[in-house]
């Protein structure tokens, strides 16, 4: 094992170890009655369900693999947003994009990232019973949470379209009791805080109320010189109410109103790197060569000097905190809408519900779009550069939804859920990009690429569906679902290439058939099925094999670069998994274990790909799909209660995404494959300048393709762990008690391409946090400190961030140099928090 291997693998096993070594230290301890934390008792585990079937089941019953983050862990990690719950699920992982519009959930190393408005995610995002429409409004604070159920695999039976890959269920806070009033106050030593209070109970035997509010800002942990602000950072306000009434017996209505507020800065990336390469990565001998900045300029242009566009940057500090912007890069958006449940308890004791939403989300994203605070672009008729090159929108998308929803009695031995589902999703997105003023003459192969579309996206779905469990022989469940989905779906788009033109009543678009295209009334049936078995082996131990389908309906390239072919819809994408699992509890409840092998295929997987035109040496992109691509893996969740006082939770993922065919894919470039003179090709046949299974599209051509066929799929490490505790400390002559925790995760090396380039892959690391703190003996408050990032380790989670271009001399064909950008995760550099929670 190298050197570098060997620290890794270090890291990682070390903190892990001492944290085992303390549970087996602390095993024979006295267990003392006390009151346990969430989660807990003092005798054994406190009981965990979840409603991943849409009804409520014990999560050690369930024929299927779930991650459940309790209130209580959400808590002592002082989760704020979706991208905190990622960090404490193995099987989940996230690709950031260049704002957070472009941010993907992936499970089990499978997502969607797209930039377009016209393809839907993988994995689906659901707020008490209502799904999100686009699954970036997910990126936003999470208020008033109980728990959130992370259900991997396949889930279109029961949830539909967008859980092609699987579903993220967040629960809140229900109305029970009587009124309790919380309140919190958080602030950490970099300035981020939050406030948030909330009220619920039930006021009478038939009218209950919820409400929350949470106000929250974190500046960001990079610096603009330019304007000595902080950057890559978020804001939010969040209001959420649940009312509760029941006019009649066997009646109960839930009325939820929510509003949302959110500014995100995130996406401004820094570079962190500047040199030329000599060797091979895959050969093991690549070097790098530092590079005089006085000698570099942006994209070889004379008129930008990196002493000019990155003044004060050192840009081969691989932690640069430090850019230049004189434009804003970010999202601001306003959410509102409603939900309405009405759930009718018939003579059976069956439950007959109406689940109805609407929610509106409106959005203004931007993006500097040169990465510095001077002009690169030169006006028509100018010499010397003038403008910015700044990118644009809005987003407008409408979502409404109807389900009906029969649920049969818990007890018996045959039990069912049945329903109907109604929606309809309008999504309308306007983006401006580089500068073109007409009537001035510009084109859209110029150094900006300017652009300026409008595009409507509509879908309608409608589905029956139904799942049964039968209890057939004393030890031995079975359980079958199915839905049947029709979705319509269309779009409209509209482009030209004068960025002056805001006005939509006055926008004049060029012609149709090449800047104009519309679809509509695109029907795509589906049916998709689940069926699992399981065997309850004795007391403490279950076993289960289960298998399930997922769809994701038709996809529309709705971007600027829009091409004649995207007129048409993509191919749906399907999934079918297999599973094998096992949960126990052991030791008197003191021990909760779930284990996993899966295995699961995706055909027709919707992504911006590679093409080729007949008698056309180019190569473009645009969203096609990929033939078949798999992951496989298995994983383990355990929770333990090592005494009364002292509960701990473990979780490990072992997957392994792969591309299982793609004859077609993008090639990278490889100076160790250089041109031979007069061919135009490289050693072995291979395309000069790109890698070496890369092989020109025809005799002659420049421009090539890879069969990545058993190439690795990217954004998913090898191997992830979380381990988290939490210890309470007796103190029997004080009115309070002390508390320590502490959560170490770690994940290996990943590839970020999906070139498979060999110089994209991230190190591997380890990221160990600590709090600790009191609380009076009825936990009417609680005063805690977390140190994020103990040890302050250094890690870049994307090797390949967006970032500038530069070349060592002033001019295009100048040598190219290797610029390496990056935006920094919140937990990148320590920082230290306080919190203070009040109940009363």
């Amino acid at each position: 094992m190298d050197k570098k291997k060997t620290e890794s693998f270090d890291i990682a096993v070390k903190p892990l170890a001492a944290v085992v070594a303390l549970a087996v230290a602390q095993w024979a301890m006295p267990v003392h009655a006390q009151e346990g934390g969430a989660g807990e008792n003092a005798t054994g585990l406190q009981s965990v369900v979840v409603t991943a079937n849409k009804r409520v089941e014990k999560l050690e019953s369930v024929p299927m693999a779930i991650s459940v983050i309790s209130e209580a862990e959400l808590q002592r990690n002082n989760v704020r947003e979706i991208e905190d719950i990622v960090a404490l699920t193995p099987s989940l992982t996230q690709a950031s994009g260049t704002t957070a519009a472009n941010n993907a959930l992936f499970l089990r190393g499978i997502g969607t990232v797209s930039v377009g408005i016209g393809v839907e995610s993988d994995v689906s995002v659901i707020i008490d019973d209502i799904p999100i429409a686009v699954q970036f409004q997910a990126f936003r604070d999470l208020a008033d949470v109980a728990r959130v159920e992370v259900l991997k695999g396949p889930q279109s039976t029961l949830f539909g379209k967008s859980a092609v890959a699987g579903a993220i269920n967040i629960v809140t806070k229900p109305i029970s009791g009587p009124v309790v009033y919380r309140g919190s106050a958080y602030y950490t030593d970099d300035d981020e805080w939050r406030l948030a209070a909330s009220m619920g109970g039930r006021l009478t035997d038939t009218f209950g109320m919820r409400i929350a509010v949470n106000k929250s800002d974190m500046p960001g942990n990079f610096t603009n010189l330019t304007t000595g602000e902080k950057v890559n950072g978020s804001s939010g306000k969040t209001m959420m109410a649940k009312f509760s009434w029941t006019p009649i017996k066997n009646l109960d209505i839930d009325f939820m109103p929510q509003y949302n507020e959110q500014e995100n800065t995130r996406g401004v990336t820094a570079i962190n790197g500047f040199y030329r390469t000599t060797g091979s990565a895959a050969a093991g001998n690549l070097e790098r060569i530092p590079v005089d900045l006085s000698t570099a300029y942006m994209n070889g242009n004379p008129q930008l000097p990196a002493s000019l566009v990155l003044a004060g940057i050192d840009p081969t500090n691989p932690n640069n905190r430090y850019v230049r912007r004189d434009s804003p890069t970010g999202i601001s958006s306003r959410t509102h809408g409603a939900g309405l449940k009405l759930a009718y308890t018939l003579p059976n004791d069956a439950i007959l519900m109406s689940i109805s939403s609407y929610q509106r989300y409106k959005a203004n994203d931007s993006r500097d779009q040169d990465f510095t605070d001077v002009p690169t672009i030169a006006r028509p008729g100018e010499t010397r550069f003038s403008v910015g090159n700044l990118q644009f929108g809005s987003y407008d998308i409408t979502s409404k939804t109807q389900e009906l929803r029969l649920v049969s009695p818990d007890a018996g031995n045959f039990r069912y859920v049945a329903g109907l589902w109604w929606a309809r999703n309008e999504i309308e997105r306007h983006f401006i990009r580089g500068f073109c003023v007409a009537p001035a003459v510009c084109a859209a192969n110029s150094p900006s690429s300017p652009t300026n579309y409008y595009t409507d996206i509509y879908n309608v779905n409608k589905a029956v569906f139904g799942q049964a469990t039968w209890d057939f022989a004393p030890t031995w469940t079975l359980v079958a679902g199915l839905r049947r989905n029709l979705e319509e779906s269309g779009f409209n788009y509209e482009r030209n290439f004068y960025t002056d033109q805001l006005d939509r009543s006055t926008f004049v678009p060029g012609p149709v058939g090449k800047d104009v295209f519309s679809s509509s009334g695109n029907e795509d049936w589906a049916t998709t099925g689940k069926l699992s078995i399981q065997k309850q082996l004795n007391r403490d131990w279950m076993v289960y094999a289960m298998t399930a389908t997922g769809h994701k309906g038709k996809a529309y390239d709705v971007t600027s670069g829009l091409q004649a072919s995207a007129a048409f819809p993509v191919d749906p994408e399907k999934s079918r998994t297999y599973e094998l699992g096992a949960k126990a509890n052991l030791l008197n409840n003191r021990l909760s274990i779930a284990a996993t092998l899966f295995h699961t295929d995706f055909r027709h997987y919707q992504q911006n790909t590679s093409f080729v035109l007949p008698d056309d040496p180019t190569i473009y992109t645009q969203l096609n799909s990929i033939p078949k691509i798999r992951t496989r893996g298995f994983e383990i969740d355990a929770n333990m209660l090592l005494a009364s006082n002292w509960s701990m939770n473990a979780s490990l993922a072992y997957t392994r995404p792969e591309i299982a065919d793609w004859k077609n894919g993008p090639c990278y470039q490889d100076n160790t494959n250089p041109v031979i003179p007069g061919t135009g090709a490289g050693e072995g046949g291979s395309l000069g300048g790109w890698n070496r299974d890369c092989f020109a599209i025809r005799p002659g051509a420049t421009t090539g393709v890879q069969d990545l066929s058993g190439g690795i799929f990217p954004g998913t490490p090898k191997v992830k762990v979380n381990i988290g505790s939490n210890y309470d400390i007796r103190l029997p002559s004080l009115p309070f008690d002390a508390f320590i925790n502490g959560n170490v995760r770690y994940q290996s090396d990943y590839q970020t391409n999906i070139n498979n380039d060999p110089r994209s892959v991230n190190d591997s690391y380890t990221i160990a946090d600590l709090g600790f703190g009191i609380r009076d003996d009825k936990d009417r408050y609680r005063l805690s400190f977390q140190v994020k990032n103990l040890f302050d380790r250094f890690y870049i989670p994307n090797a390949n961030a967006s970032g500038p271009s530069f070349r060592a001399g002033p001019t295009s064909t100048s040598p190219a140099i290797t610029v390496n950008s990056w935006v920094p995760p919140r937990d990148v550099f320590r920082y230290f928090s306080v919190k203070l929670d009040v109940k009363f």
